[in-house]
């Protein structure tokens, strides 16, 4: 049993994984990928609201009381159901004899996890063979682009509406940006349902920050994949600027208003006490994230496969896990920084909201010059490294150019 259960259990990770990677080449398969990362993520995130609530159910009502936990032992007919799972097989034949039922009681698992190994193992072979026997695919958009759309961005010029109408449908016509799109909306949605099914209802608005943390994460890579189509504003007088501007509107548009819409609407609906500080913190994190996400594209771009040459997004697009794991503190703060300045000046909710709002305009008038700048600066560097698909090239051509540019 402990040789034949891992036996089974590694092929059918592997099986797994083959018939992922061929699922992610369709528009199917892409969803339910992003499905499946938002589970991981809300999971991870929100996990523990439900232990929490069970330890602390009136804490909303500011009643840190400790419930006592009741623990107790599976029901027979869950431990029946577990053991009749293939991942339960070696545990039922190890029972089977301790208790001296018989050679075929304790036989018949142990061949059932030989046999359906083997046929997972065949799986394998068949799905990695049929994979690289496919000649290659060309790059085909998922949504046709459809020339003269425009998106009427209000207060803004006609160069910068263009730039958030190319922002708009890149995000759903390009595969790896699709995956990120999904799941960056899906897991604070996915999180509020945890929340809400585990009682504590007056902690659903704080996933209006959480919606823009994780907006900002999943946009920290935009320029790098776009690719060598970075040439188009570097060669055409004055688009640098509108091309910042631009992507900022169409993150706001993405993830921004509706983070904090979401946060509104969870407060009007649960009626938190820590309404104030999540409304604010959402506000906060939103402009964060809406200004840092297009310099931390520029400083730590992570170079892959090229826009024109991505056909499905389990390809090689550059692994933006330094920058998001840079990010995430930054915007987490953000959204915290507002309710703390509110308790430390007595809770009043005026102080916690202009506190917000500070935040937001000096972040939004002074981070968009500081990437409009260093635009200037490394553009030229970041196309050839994505020209070279290396982004040891940029560093080198910035370390050339001297402390000036880096």
């Amino acid at each position: 049993a402990a040789v034949a259960q891992p036996y089974l259990l590694i092929w059918a990770g592997k099986t797994v994984a083959a018939l992922a990677a061929w699922l992610l080449q369709t528009r199917a398969g892409t969803t339910l990928a992003a499905v499946r990362t938002a589970i991981m993520l809300a999971l991870s995130f929100a996990g523990w609201v439900p232990v929490a609530a069970w330890l602390l159910p009136r804490l909303g009502e500011g009643d840190t009381a400790l419930a006592a936990p009741a623990l107790g032992r599976l029901s027979a007919p869950a431990v029946d159901v577990l053991t009749t799972l293939p991942t339960g097989w070696g545990y039922g034949a190890v029972l089977a004899a301790r208790d001296g039922a018989g050679p075929g009681a304790v036989l018949a698992p142990l061949a059932a996890l030989l046999i359906v190994g083997g046929l997972l193992q065949s799986s394998w072979i068949a799905l990695t063979a049929r994979a690289l026997r496919r000649p290659p695919r060309r790059a085909r958009p998922w949504r046709p682009a459809v020339p003269g759309r425009e998106v009427p961005v209000p207060f803004t010029t006609p160069q910068v509406s263009a730039v958030v109408a190319r922002e708009l449908a890149t995000w759903l016509r390009d595969p790896a940006r699709g995956v990120e799109l999904r799941s960056a909306w899906l897991t604070p949605l996915l999180m509020a349902l945890v929340i809400a099914l585990s009682g504590w209802s007056w902690a659903l608005p704080m996933v209006g920050p959480a919606a823009a943390v994780f907006g900002a994460m999943v946009a920290v890579n935009t320029y790098a994949l776009d690719g060598t189509a970075l040439w188009q504003p570097l060669t055409t007088p004055g688009a640098l600027r509108a091309d910042v501007r631009g992507r900022m509107a169409a993150w706001a548009l993405l993830f921004g208003v509706p983070s904090i819409a979401l946060a509104v609407v969870s407060q009007a609906a649960t009626g938190s006490p820590l309404g104030a500080a999540t409304v604010s913190g959402a506000v906060a994190a939103a402009a964060a994230g809406c200004a840092v996400a297009p310099l931390l594209a520029l400083v730590m771009p992570a170079v892959g496969a090229d826009a024109r040459d991505r056909v499905h997004p389990d390809q090689q697009a550059g692994d933006p896990t330094g920058a998001q794991m840079t990010i995430f503190p930054v915007t987490l703060l953000a959204a915290v920084l507002p309710g703390a300045v509110g308790a430390v000046t007595g809770g009043l909710w005026w102080v916690t909201a202009l506190a917000a709002a500070l935040l937001a305009a000096a972040v939004l008038s002074v981070t968009p010059a500081l990437a409009l700048r260093l635009l200037r600066q490394r553009g030229t560097a970041l196309l050839g490294a994505m020209a070279a698909r290396d982004a040891a090239v940029m560093e080198r051509a910035v370390k050339a150019a001297g402390p000036g540019v880096a």
